[in-house]
Parts: C-alpha cells; sequence; structure tokens
C-alpha cells in the first residue's frame, strides 16, 4: 500500500499542476499578428464601360422614297465615295423634267417681256416727238410713259422667274443625286436598318439606313466613374479591363478623355471616361460589357500593413476593461491619421500612425513609431470563455 502511495502522490500533484498550467494558459487571450513589411501598393479605380469605335458614322437619307437597292450589308467593308444604297430615282427624275419645263417657261416669259418692252419704248418716244410737235396731249404722253416703265417692271419679274425656276431645277437635280447614297469613309457595317422595297421618310428626321465603324483595330471604352472617385482619374493614366467573352485575358489602354457633362441617374453622378484600346486581335466587339480598372497610384518599397490591423480592436477595450486614451500615442491630429495595434514584448501598444495610399489589402505608412518587421496585431483568438454581452464565445476562436 505504502509503494502505491508514493507512486500516486506525485503523480496526481503532476495532474493538478499540469491542469492549473493549462487552465491559466487558456484564459490569455493569444493575439493573431503579421509583420510590417516593405513592397508595392497600387490602388485602382474599379468601373463597367462599353466597348464603342472611335468613330461611328451614321448614315441616313435626305429625300424620302423607296429602297430600290443596296449595296451592303451587316459587315460590309466599304470605302469612301462607295454606293451603298439607291433609292428609286423615277419620281425624282419627274420632277427634274418638271422643273425643266418651268425654267423654259420662265426663259420664253422673258423674252416676251424685253420685246414688248422694246415695243413700249418705241411708242413713248415717239409720243414725246409728237407732244413736242403739240400733235398729242399731255395725257397721251403720260400714258405711254407709263407703258413703257410697265414693261421694264415686267422685264425684271420675268428675269426674277428665270431665276426662280433655275433655283428649283438645282434643288430637284440635288434630290435627284441624293437617291445615291455614298459611304463616307473607309469602314465596315456594323448596323444595316431597312431593306430592299422599305419606304424612307424624311420629313422630320433623317431615317438612318446604316451605321458604319470607321476603324474597329482603335477602339474605346466608355465607362461611368463615380463622383467619388473622378477626382483620381488623369488623362494618360493605365487602364486595363475583362470582357465577359474572354474572361482570362486581360486588355490594356489608357485614359484618353475625362468628359465633363455629368451624368445623373437615380441621384448618382458619375462621369464619362474615354480609354483607348488596341483592338489588332479584334477579339473585341462593338458593345460588349468592359470591367475596367484605371491605375491612378503606385508606389514601390513603401512601409505597408494589412488593412486587418487597422479595423483591429482587443476585445479589453470593447468589454470597457481597458480605457484606449491611456494606450493610444496621440501624436498626429490628421484627417490620414489612424491607430494600430502592435506586440512589443507581448503586450499591446497603441500606436498613431499617418497613412498613405491603399488597395484592398495593404495601407501605405508615411509616419508612425513603426518599423519593418514589426508585429501588427490583426485579430486575437479569444480564450475558452469570455463574456461578451450575453453570449458565450468558444475557445479558440478567432475574433478581428
Amino acid at each position: 500500500m505504502n509503494k502505491y502511495f508514493f507512486i500516486g502522490v506525485p503523480c496526481l500533484i503532476a495532474i493538478i499542476v499540469a491542469s492549473i498550467y493549462f487552465l491559466s494558459k487558456t484564459e490569455s487571450i493569444q493575439y493573431k499578428t503579421e509583420k510590417i513589411d516593405r513592397g508595392t501598393i497600387t490602388k485602382y479605380v474599379t468601373a463597367t464601360g462599353t466597348i464603342n469605335p472611335v468613330r461611328t458614322v451614321i448614315i441616313g437619307s435626305q429625300v424620302t422614297g423607296l429602297i430600290a437597292k443596296l449595296y451592303a450589308d451587316y459587315n460590309s467593308e466599304v470605302k469612301t465615295g462607295q454606293v451603298v444604297a439607291q433609292i428609286d430615282p423615277i419620281p425624282y427624275e419627274h420632277q427634274v423634267k418638271k422643273a425643266e419645263a418651268t425654267l423654259a417657261t420662265a426663259i420664253a416669259s422673258l423674252e416676251k417681256a424685253k420685246v414688248n418692252s422694246k415695243n413700249n419704248r418705241r411708242n413713248y418716244h415717239r409720243s414725246k416727238k409728237l407732244f413736242a410737235k403739240k400733235v398729242i396731249s399731255i395725257e397721251e404722253l403720260d400714258s405711254a410713259r407709263t407703258i413703257y416703265q410697265a414693261g421694264l417692271a415686267d422685264v425684271k419679274l420675268a428675269e426674277a422667274q428665270v431665276l426662280q425656276a433655275k433655283a428649283a431645277l438645282e434643288i430637284a437635280k440635288t434630290d435627284l443625286e441624293h437617291t445615291v447614297i455614298f459611304s463616307p469613309l473607309n469602314g465596315i457595317v456594323i448596323s444595316r436598318n431597312v431593306d430592299v422595297g422599305q419606304t424612307v421618310v424624311s420629313s422630320f428626321q433623317t431615317p438612318v439606313l446604316f451605321n458604319i465603324a470607321e476603324d474597329l483595330v482603335h477602339m474605346q471604352v466608355n465607362t461611368n466613374i463615380d463622383e467619388a472617385d473622378i477626382g483620381m482619374v488623369k488623362v494618360g493614366q493605365d487602364a486595363k479591363f475583362t470582357v465577359d467573352a474572354f474572361s482570362e485575358d486581360f486588355f490594356e489602354g489608357k485614359v484618353a478623355e475625362i468628359r465633363l457633362a455629368p451624368i445623373i441617374f437615380q441621384n448618382v453622378v458619375t462621369y464619362d471616361t474615354i480609354i483607348n484600346v488596341d483592338n489588332s486581335s479584334l477579339k473585341l466587339k462593338p458593345g460588349m460589357t468592359a470591367n475596367t480598372s484605371v491605375l491612378v497610384a503606385k508606389e514601390e518599397g513603401v512601409l505597408r500593413i494589412p488593412n486587418a490591423a487597422l479595423r483591429y480592436t482587443p476585445s479589453e477595450i470593447l468589454k470597457g476593461e481597458i480605457g484606449q486614451k491611456s494606450l493610444a500615442d496621440k501624436k498626429f491630429v490628421k484627417k490620414t491619421t489612424s491607430h494600430i495595434w502592435v506586440l512589443d514584448k507581448e503586450k499591446l501598444k497603441h500606436v498613431a500612425v499617418k497613412l498613405g495610399i491603399g488597395n484592398d489589402s495593404f495601407t501605405e505608412i508615411l509616419e508612425g513609431d513603426i518599423k519593418e518587421g514589426q508585429e501588427v496585431v490583426i485579430g486575437e483568438i479569444l480564450p475558452r470563455t469570455v463574456e461578451k454581452g450575453q453570449q458565450k464565445v468558444p475557445w479558440g476562436r478567432a475574433r478581428y
């Protein structure tokens, strides 16, 4: 019995000591940390846009009529001056003939007026001689003068009618010429909106026949960037984007223009930003949706911390056991100032830091009592049971 007593008592004491040690360890808070390092931070402004040709021309018709022929279709390559459509010219040919007849009538009327004017002039001069010889009365002389002057006015009227008829003829000829529709540029037809036999009416607005893109090698992305981010975007900045059709490919471009006209939709203000893109591969098609990222800032070799460190607050402060003011180092009083928690000899230390640029993962540290390689707290593993309000947090559960 003494033998078992001397063996069991030390074992029992060892178990009790180990339990006490284990319980004391489990009651302490374990911190999750990461080391402060140096690296590159890139900041992007993201937006969704639409891919469009740099220049798109809408070809319409200036005259009303029936589409007689089409010489271009979807995806047709066209050259400057090439005929792409023909409107039935017969009604306009008749209008030209009618205008020519009207002009001929006006010219004949002018000749007649000139002949009458010459005759009235002779009668007037004859009346003047007769009046001088007192053969006719003054009333007859006045009548001859009036007829002569009226004849001169008839000549001027006939000349004006000739000019009017010539103008009408030119209009008719121009309308006839407009029945043949040409391409104004070299490009590709991306849209055809009419068919043969369809009547187009140009009374109030020009009907759209074709949509021609000048060049599909040079494209642009029209993105709507939020007003909160537009201040960081500058002309010449690099941009990259993806499209759903080629989700694994990244396309690159540069910011070419920031348009000042605001776009307001449901109280959200955005600005149209143009990004020029090289589409030599011809993968990009007009109308595709582009998920765009504009590189607005890049810093290399800067001191940085993970963003989780800026969101961390110790559980003691949350429970009111430790005053944050007593731990805080109020060194900077600026909008760019924040505070982080670092481990100094296994104890928490509250450090004020001045922040620089940041992205989704890291934030630059401009000033602060920290150095590279120092451990910054990003979370903690709570002990086995910690009172948090009315809830029990299980042991080993991480909190950030």
